[in-house]
């Protein structure tokens, strides 16, 4: 198959020009042209190497994410578990404190006052209410006392001590102190029973 006769006439006209060159424009000319290529080369080996380190940077923060969900799974699966078991504890959460209160103050033999505020809704979305109870004792032994506070921490109902207040209503010295105590709890209750 013949060449086009523009390339014989290219090709020809390369061969002159070259051919009426001194020597060390010809060694010029093979230098400019080897500096060319190596330059090709490097400009394309350097953007390899930058697409691989990308590439092996990306891979590196991958693999750190996934040793730091390896390594938090079992900690997330105890949170979520911790999570779901106050859930269920709030969703059953008896409505009766109050009077389970004052059984157990009583029981022990306190002239009890117990007093519920309205509940409320706490500020986030989760459905779940607290009401604020005011428990007053009137005449508590010291020990009792301390027998109705571990009663109180005993109820399956999520309950806690806001504030408490204690004044000593006789003289004696040691455990038949008695007292006047004022108790402020916070118990919660999820009010819907499909809340998540």
């Amino acid at each position: 198959m013949n060449k086009p006769e523009f390339l014989d006439n290219i090709q020809s006209t390369v061969k002159t020009k070259i051919n009426s060159l001194q020597p060390r424009e010809k060694f010029l000319l093979v230098g400019s042209a080897i500096v060319l290529v190596v330059l090709v080369v490097f400009t394309i080996f350097h953007s390899m190497n930058a697409n691989i380190n990308k590439e092996l940077a990306e891979t590196e923060n991958y693999r750190k994410a996934l040793n730091y969900i390896a390594e938090n799974q079992a900690l997330y699966q105890r949170n979520k578990a911790k999570k779901e078991a106050m859930r269920q504890k709030l969703l059953s959460a008896d409505s009766k404190v109050v009077s389970k209160l004052t059984s157990m103050a009583s029981a022990l033999g306190f002239d009890v006052t117990v007093t519920p505020k309205d509940p409320k809704k706490t500020s986030d979305d989760s459905g779940t209410e607290e009401q604020e109870i005011e428990v007053q004792l009137k005449n508590v032994d010291y020990n009792k006392f301390l027998e109705y506070l571990v009663q109180i921490y005993k109820l399956d109902t999520p309950i806690y001590m806001r504030h408490i207040n204690m004044n000593r209503t006789s003289n004696n010295s040691g455990s038949d102190t008695k007292m006047t105590v004022s108790i402020t709890l916070m118990s919660y209750r999820l009010k819907e029973q499909n809340a998540t």
